[in-house]
């Protein structure tokens, strides 16, 4: 692993002309052909890290690309053993220090591309785990842009479609028994599932859980190692004050990041078993549990990955096998008669 920041230029080289392959070869001299697109521009670091517990191999040119990977995954743990999805990132140079745009992804079959302007892209192939990432050295200088852009997005993709299905869900856990926190932006999962780690669950995942493919115990993972609350959380988390609010990557909603290792009192891992899955409803009148339509819980579901076809089918059959457990609505106005009742249908669980 270099110790400090390095980079091989990478120059476009224009093609040679008839004439100058002509003298070159009546001088027998040796030929270095031209590469104008940078297609053998030379990628000479590379290390291995494990988001979500996934191998992911990053080879560069850089080793400024090596730094953000590591800041972005370097507290995860090897947990599966896969061959590593490989990203190979190129860095070329400008004299701009402007970041980049927001990317604009597109999705057709198994290729992804996530385009910000003609020197920043991503282009993704999951079936062969994949990507070839171009950027500049001022895109580099907005270190969450790129992280979260780029390095990121890549990386949750290629696990997304090869290795897990993302839900978009919290996630906690009592006493061995998993509950995915479901419902739209803004639905409260973040809130609710950080609530139940004050009161002693174990927190996993915010509103990223990912369930593994190939088993048979309904297991997700997620990142343990933040939460991401809405500004407003400060008026019921006294520990979030003095936490500046922000944009992530300068762009989206407003919030606050919070280390979950800020906090003593709350137990953290990166994985559940997951034993039941709760849609929330905040802000009735009347707070109660009741069934939710499976239907609807799978349709919310497959919709996050209808638009990715590469081992769609897959992704259905790990769905339909995690609705097993059937579902639940939560009607709550009051957090703490959520985490109760929440309780109570974990310990049932088990």
């Amino acid at each position: 692993m270099e110790s400090s920041l390095q980079t091989v230029r990478a120059e476009s080289v224009d093609l040679l002309s008839t004439e100058q392959l002509k003298s070159a070869w009546l001088r027998a001299d040796p030929v270095e052909f031209g590469d104008p697109v940078l297609a053998h521009a030379k990628f000479p670091f590379r290390e291995t890290y494990f988001p979500l517990g996934f191998p992911v191999t990053v080879v560069t040119n850089s080793t400024a690309v090596l730094d953000a990977a590591r800041q972005n995954w370097g507290k995860f743990s090897k947990l599966f053993d896969h061959e590593p999805v490989e990203i190979n990132v190129g860095v070329t140079s400008t004299d701009s220090h402007v970041c980049p745009p927001t990317p604009v992804c597109r999705i057709r079959d198994h290729l992804i591309t996530n385009i910000a302007d003609g020197e920043n892209c991503a282009i993704s192939d999951p079936s062969r785990g994949y990507a070839l990432l171009w950027v500049t050295n001022a895109t580099l200088e907005h270190g969450d842009y790129f992280r979260y852009f780029f390095l990121d997005s890549t990386a949750m993709c290629a696990i997304g479609s090869r290795l897990a299905t993302a839900i978009h869900a919290g996630c906690v856990s009592l006493d061995g028994a998993g509950v995915l926190l479901c419902g739209d932006s803004g639905a409260g999962k973040s809130t609710l599932a950080y609530a139940c780690a004050r009161a002693g669950w174990t927190y996993v995942a915010d509103d990223g859980s990912y369930l593994v493919h190939g088993r048979d115990d309904r297991l997700v993972v997620g990142n343990s190692g933040q939460v991401r609350f809405r500004p407003t959380a400060e008026r019921l988390f006294s520990e979030l004050r003095g936490y500046g609010i922000m944009q992530r990557a300068g762009v989206g909603k407003p919030s606050i990041e919070f280390p979950t290792n800020d906090n003593p009192v709350i137990t953290a891992s990166s994985t559940a078993i997951v034993r039941q899955i709760v849609f929330l409803n905040r802000g009735v009148r009347t707070q109660e549990l009741v069934v939710f339509p499976t239907a609807v819980a799978r349709m919310y579901m497959i919709q996050r990955v209808h638009c990715m076809a590469y081992r769609a089918p897959e992704h259905a059959q790990a769905i339909d096998h995690l609705l097993r457990v059937g579902a639940y609505e939560l009607r709550y106005n009051d957090l703490d008669w959520a985490v109760e009742r929440l309780e109570h249908l974990a310990r049932e669980s088990r």
